[in-house]
């Protein structure tokens, strides 16, 4: 599985609060571009799941929808 990082503060206050984050404060998820064309639905049901990547990568993606939103205002 493909991973990639980022820090929780690249998200400023959208930052994922069901987000696993290391001691450094990184978050590590799963590349994927299947978050991007889920629905939220999926994205919920994803967001309970017991590997932290796909957790980390549904929760990321709802956060990064909702931020999104947000400059579209």
């Amino acid at each position: 599985m493909k991973t990639k990082t980022y820090h929780r503060t690249n998200l400023g206050s959208y930052f994922p609060s069901g987000a696993s984050v290391d001691s450094s404060g990184y978050v590590t998820y799963h590349d994927s571009p299947r978050y991007s064309r889920a629905t939220e639905s999926q994205l919920r049901d994803w967001a309970e799941s017991r590997i932290g990547s796909v957790r980390n990568a549904a929760v990321t993606e709802i956060a990064e929808r909702a931020l999104d939103a947000w400059r579209s205002r």
